[in-house]
């Protein structure tokens, strides 16, 4: 465990600067940048047995705890590309809250990460998706019981501190005539879609051993 603890101490420091700073550089250049650079997002989320591999197409087994996670996030877009490649980037702050259901005491979090986002146009048609790709920290004031069971089972504990994914597929909705109205403001773009939440120790990096849990649901964002 005091390598995991000094690995994380370590890494920490770091997802922290690289947030801060592409928050400062957004700042600095605000009245330079386009449109909807700044993001916020709602989504609800419950926990699952399913595998991370298998949970961003959608696989779902619910966990027997049926504990779930109300989640806000804020952004910065820092980057409208990645490597040259259209892929845009953001920094992301989040606040949790987990519903345990009375198997213990209710828990915040917060996850600190750098995402990519690519937005795909359907073939043989002008309507467009939205994949997203999330890597950072997480932090939990009380590790949640299904990510404990999980840990159990190989008979070691878990950490309050662990790496956090997340996956998203969107579908923007400024394409439909529909929600014309809702970009009539400070709204430059709107997202509904399907997310996974993910923690875990990096194949016992951040724990004894690999382990974790996902946390699967929706979300609504909103670009201004």
């Amino acid at each position: 465990m005091s390598r995991a603890l000094a690995y994380a101490q370590k890494l920490l420091p770091l997802t922290l600067l690289l947030s801060a700073a592409s928050f400062a550089t957004a700042h600095a250049e605000a009245q330079d940048l386009d449109p909807g650079k700044t993001n916020f997002r709602l989504r609800w989320v419950k926990s699952s047995e399913t595998d991370f591999g298998t949970a961003i197409i959608g696989d779902y087994d619910p966990s027997p705890e049926s504990n779930y996670a109300i989640s806000a996030d804020w952004g910065q877009r820092f980057s409208d590309t990645l490597f040259t490649l259209p892929i845009e980037m953001t920094a992301n702050l989040g606040l949790q809250y987990f519903a345990e259901r009375g198997y213990q005491s209710d828990a915040w979090g917060a996850t600190a990460y750098i995402k990519a986002h690519y937005t795909w146009r359907l073939p043989f048609t002008e309507l467009h998706i939205r994949f997203g790709l999330g890597e950072g920290l997480s932090y939990v004031t009380r590790i949640p019981m299904s990510e404990q069971r999980d840990f159990a089972k190989k008979g070691v504990e878990s950490s309050k501190l662990m790496n956090y994914m997340e996956w998203s597929i969107d579908v923007p909705l400024r394409q439909f005539e529909i929600f014309a109205p809702m970009f009539n403001g400070h709204i430059k773009e709107a997202y509904i879609g399907y997310i996974v939440w993910h923690r875990s120790s990096v194949f016992g990096v951040f724990a004894d051993k690999k382990g974790g849990v996902n946390f699967m649901g929706f979300g609504f964002e909103v670009r201004y």
